[in-house]
């Protein structure tokens, strides 16, 4: 089966877990040079951490987007986007734009806690900066977007990493180790903002931590409490009817981020439920597209 025959096992509503994929074929995407598979990791005791990467073909180096997938934290595959939407579309859109674009794995909660899984997506962030000039990509034009639990875990990277001085134990030293971990601008859609007020989300992400301890970690690993008023601009996108993610989310990370002077921008999407079903995702997906140019001088 062709990746881009890949849909969802029913139409509208809950399916049973997925336990596996069919074999799946990969055209190229058009006018994009790709690598599938690249090691931007290796992590004593774990498997391998790797990403893939489509640049479009230029001759100059490209802006760059790293998209991070959803999940709930505990499932996902850096190859596919949610299954409602289709595959290979939006990075195909991406390439179409002028916009590389990399998809990493990173450790699930089953091998490692959300502080892992930032250290991970910091890695892959490093890494492809790091090689740069053999993948053709602009070190200065650099974006992270995600999804759901991918959008929390991508506005930890995009807020801390961008701060002043960045804290080294929250980044972490995987892979290259060092090197710039700033972007220039974050998309976040319909994820988690504030943990502080999600206490059974919070259980759920720090099992076996005492409760004094889980109230920090909720904190600190809270995009909120990672916005300054030189943070990168952020385009925030939920839906009004979604039945999994709280729209308050949404609307705290905006609020917070106007009282402490970032750039924000709050996008609701009527109608809409998770992942943006029951709304036309291609006008989701320009609206992210038409920020990222502005932001990226795509």
């Amino acid at each position: 089966m062709d990746i881009r025959e890949l849909r969802a096992p029913v139409e509208h509503g809950p399916w049973p877990p997925l336990t596996h994929l069919p074999p799946l074929s990969f055209e190229p995407l058009r006018g994009a040079r790709s690598w599938t598979g690249l090691t931007y990791a290796q992590v004593p005791g774990f498997r391998p951490l790797v990403l893939d990467l489509h640049v479009p073909q230029a001759s100059r180096p490209a802006p760059l987007v790293m998209w991070v997938h959803g999940g709930g934290w505990s499932e996902g595959d850096r190859r596919l986007v949610p299954l409602q939407w289709g595959q290979q579309e939006l990075f195909q859109r991406l390439i179409d734009a002028g916009i590389a674009v990399a998809t990493p794995d990173h450790r699930l909660i089953g091998e490692a806690a959300p502080d892992d899984m930032v250290r991970d997506l910091v890695a892959a962030l490093r890494y492809v900066r790091h090689y740069a000039l053999d993948l053709g990509l602009d070190v200065d034009r650099v974006a992270v977007w995600g999804d759901s639990a991918g959008a929390h875990l991508a506005s930890l990277v995009g807020l801390a990493g961008s701060a002043a001085r960045p804290d080294p134990h929250f980044l972490g030293r995987l892979g290259v180790g060092a090197g710039r971990t700033d972007v220039a601008a974050i998309i976040w859609w319909y994820g988690a903002s504030d943990l502080t007020v999600l206490p059974d989300l919070t259980e759920s992400l720090w099992r076996g931590v005492d409760s004094e301890a889980r109230d920090w970690l909720a904190m600190a690993y809270s995009p909120v409490s990672h916005l300054r008023a030189d943070s990168p601009p952020m385009l925030i996108m939920h839906g009004d009817q979604d039945s999994l993610a709280p729209l308050e989310q949404a609307t705290r990370l905006h609020e917070r981020a106007r009282a402490v002077g970032a750039r924000s921008r709050l996008i609701v999407v009527p109608g809409a439920d998770h992942v943006f079903v029951g709304a036309d995702i291609g006008v989701q997906w320009q609206a992210a597209i038409d920020f990222l140019q502005e932001s990226l001088g795509a």
